[in-house]
């Protein structure tokens, strides 16, 4: 651009409408928000700027002298695109200022796909990404002088009004860049998929905080005595020695835990977890596992932690969502919910909120549904179609018994070599987790391959793609890039597409969800949604919607609920988890597991149980 676009400083409603009678009829406009801060809950919305190109100027509406609903007709008509970068940011304080946004897209994401999880020069932020596609520079730095509040200057005007026009050139490009490389559909999917985690991260989910430091509490004072198990179970007669005993092992040390475990005949390449596991059936390896765990959880989640992650204006967590990491799952940070381990010690905190209840689904090995779906095999498939137990057909066929003579041993090692084969684990490696010969594994995956040869051929197929271009895909298009420097090829060519199938699935799932349950519940306001900010104009009447998702943790949905309508949500969650299933896997039927209680885990002390009210 040779010429900034003219700007429109609307500081009163009539200003805005005019602008928007403009406008009317446009198909396509770039949002943009300036706030105070990074808080929907607690910062305030200074600036909403519309971009609709031509020769329209840029809206740059004063929230604080206008009220954002104003721009409801716009924002909410489903017949106009809305484009914004980092999307999730400005939806929530929009929702937070009582607007409702309707259909949009995002740069950001867009990159993302585009880049297929490669790093660029460009980047994916805002300012790179102008600079690189239109040759624009964005003073960045003018975006924490609205953290100041007082007068707006015609500086942080002209920056705001910018941002919304560098981002509707930016998605110009890129819509058609998406279209070229066979990206539409996934970028569609993404786009769905983005006010529905919007929603999630500012509903936050609910939390007991003294419950969970009661639970820490209890483990802290476990950890000596785990510890001293450990040291226990590694002792041998040839262990060194004091004169006051045996030597302490450093747990600390990879070195010294070798050196232990290969005196007791276990010998490991290293003691990272994935590696102990597969001897998790010795009892010092399994001590070690448990002392592990519980010094993680310790260390990451004792002490005040969680009293720092509780928002002090909602008593809820509000972690932060990042929607597409590594093959295209969704991430979370501060804190990060997704590792927060299975024992319901731990998920019984989460959830407990007077008179609701959460539906907890998730898709019943979906990613090895998804490789029945994508290699077409017909005998895979069939196990699924009969609901069998797809660990024990596969023990019998690769061991050759009847299924009710297969043993718990081979059916543990047809369940390492179900999922194994999708990280490229090798023979060498099936014998390392199942404890037998090179020669015995060898001989059992080629009964595997024989048994299941649409597996194999796509296995084999996968790597090939990702050595000879460098790139696969998802069976909705989305693209991996294989960089051998981020791990072997082989596991990234065959996992990249199976593990990215699942997230396209779960996040199809997070729009037929929601969809579903706003269909149902409608939008109602949450309790002490309603804060004013320090001029009284713009108060927040947040249009989130209560009853909806509240964690997405990989292939698991977690909806909060009205306790008295929990079957039917129950059913609506199970009912939109299929739907999106169906798409990914076609005639590979899916499966959902699904449960109905007060918190996330499973509970059986009676604090946990709120009933309706």
């Amino acid at each position: 651009m040779t010429q900034p676009p003219p700007y429109v400083h609307a500081t009163t409603a009539d200003a805005a409408q005019a602008w928007l009678a403009r406008c009317d009829g446009v198909r396509m406009v770039a949002v943009d928000t300036e706030t105070t801060g990074w808080d929907a809950w607690s910062d305030r919305l200074r600036l909403v700027q519309v971009a609709a190109g031509g020769d329209a100027p840029v809206l740059v509406l004063d929230a604080e002298r206008v009220d954002p609903t104003v721009l409801t007709p716009l924002l909410g008509d489903p017949g106009v695109l809305k484009v914004f970068h980092h999307a999730s940011f400005d939806l929530r304080f929009l929702a937070a200022a009582g607007v409702a946004v309707r259909r949009v897209a995002d740069t950001m994401l867009a990159q993302q796909l585009l880049d297929g999880g490669e790093k660029t020069a460009a980047g994916v932020g805002l300012a790179g990404l102008a600079s690189f596609r239109l040759g624009l520079a964005l003073d960045k730095s003018v975006r924490e002088s609205f953290a100041d509040g007082g007068a707006l200057t015609g500086e942080q005007l002209r920056y705001a009004a910018d941002d919304a026009v560098a981002t509707l050139g930016v998605f110009d490009q890129q819509w058609r860049e998406l279209v070229g490389h066979g990206l539409t559909r996934v970028a569609q999917l993404e786009f769905a998929a983005l006010p529905v985690l919007a929603d999630l991260q500012l509903r936050g989910v609910a939390f007991d905080a003294q419950r969970w430091e009661d639970v820490l509490g209890e483990l802290e004072a476990e950890l000596p005595a785990l510890e001293q198990r450990v040291q226990a179970a590694l002792v041998t007669a040839d262990s060194p020695r004091t004169l006051f005993g045996p030597e302490a092992v450093n747990l600390e040390s990879p070195e010294q835990l070798r050196e232990a475990l290969l005196r007791l005949g276990v010998d490991l390449s290293s003691t990272r977890e994935p590696v102990l596991r597969d001897h998790a059936d010795h009892p010092a390896v399994a001590a070690l596992l448990e002392y592990r765990q519980v010094a993680k959880v310790t260390s990451n989640w004792g002490g005040d932690w969680a009293r720092r992650v509780v928002h002090p204006a909602t008593g809820r967590i509000h972690a932060d969502w990042r929607q597409i990491v590594g093959t295209g799952r969704i991430a979370c940070s501060e804190p990060n919910l997704t590792q927060v381990p299975k024992d319901a010690r731990y998920r019984c905190c989460f959830g407990g909120a007077p008179g609701r209840t959460l539906v907890v689904a998730d898709y019943s090995q979906q990613e090895l549904r998804i490789l029945a779906a994508v290699s077409g095999d017909e005998a895979l498939t069939e196990v699924f179609r009969r609901g069998g137990d797809l660990h024990r057909t596969t023990a019998a066929l690769a061991f050759g018994v009847a299924e009710d003579a297969v043993t718990p041993a081979q059916r543990g090692a047809a369940k390492a070599l179900n999922f194994g084969l999708m990280y490229g684990m090798g023979a060498a490696g099936f014998a390392r987790s199942t404890g037998t010969t090179l020669a015995q594994a060898q001989a059992t995956m080629e009964r595997y391959f024989a048994a299941f040869p649409g597996v194999a051929e796509w296995l084999a197929a996968a790597e090939a793609t990702g050595r000879r271009t460098g790139r696969v895909r998802t069976v909705l298009g989305r693209v991996r890039a294989i960089d051998a420097s981020q791990g072997s090829t082989v596991t990234l060519s065959r996992n990249a597409p199976i593990q990215g199938a699942g997230a396209d699935m779960t996040k199809l799932a997070l729009a037929e969800v929601d969809r579903r349950l706003a269909a149902r519940f409608g939008a109602r306001a949450p309790a002490g949604a309603s804060v004013s900010n320090a001029s009284g104009v713009g108060q927040r009447r947040s249009t989130l919607r209560p009853d909806g998702l509240v964690l997405v943790v990989h292939d698991e949905l977690v909806a909060e609920v009205p306790a008295d309508a929990a079957e039917e949500a129950a059913s609506l969650v199970v009912d939109g988890m299929l739907a999106a299933a169906g798409e990914v896997l076609g005639e590979v039927p899916a499966a959902v597991d699904v449960a109905i209680r007060p918190r996330w885990g499973t509970c059986s002390d009676p604090t946990a149980v709120v009933t309706a009210q």
